[in-house]
């Protein structure tokens, strides 16, 4: 594993981060979905706009990793944030909504480090519970997140188009720093 750098993301980092977001989610899920629905689901939540949209919600921090100048991995965080199947988890939460990490990085560490420096701000922020969705199909991904000591509350509904997938619901109550 590999040390990475990870900053919180800028204004300036807009354009390439709205790509990488695009990239990381296309190369994951491109053949998950029909085409056409995939295509209006990228329009709708990976533009640039959307991206930015959601850079500029309140209580939402976007960090990256990078390499020689180029990103190479995301995370989106939401504070103050409960699930949206009814349960409530201690307060406050943080949801960790988005990891994606290039595929020339994944199996390099790049991920549980994003999981890991989220865990970290989260109990520096003195936030109770970490909680994320994970693709029922996407096993490795449920993997790392059950070895950094996350389980199971729950599960939600991803629509793309007209296919609906179950994510799993994982959460890590912590240990603030007070």
């Amino acid at each position: 594993m590999t040390d990475t750098y990870i900053r919180r993301a800028t204004e300036t980092d807009l354009p390439a981060l709205a790509a990488l977001e695009h990239q990381t989610f296309s190369d994951a899920f491109r053949s998950a979905y029909p085409a056409a629905d995939f295509e209006a689901f990228m329009a709708a939540h990976k533009s640039p706009a959307a991206i930015e949209k959601a850079f500029r919600q309140e209580g939402t921090e976007y960090y990256v990793t990078e390499e020689a100048g180029t990103l190479t991995g995301l995370m989106q965080l939401n504070f103050n944030k409960q699930p949206d199947n009814g349960t409530i988890l201690p307060e406050p939460a943080l949801e960790l909504e988005k990891i994606y990490v290039l595929q020339t990085g994944q199996s390099k560490g790049i991920g549980r480090q994003l999981l890991r420096f989220a865990t970290e701000l989260a109990q520096e922020r003195n936030m109770r519970t970490i909680w994320l969705g994970v693709w029922e199909h996407n096993p490795r991904a449920r993997a790392l997140y059950e070895r950094e000591g996350f389980s199971a509350f729950g599960e939600h509904t991803f629509t793309v188009g007209s296919q609906h997938d179950r994510d799993i619901l994982l959460g890590k109550v912590l240990t603030t720093s007070r």
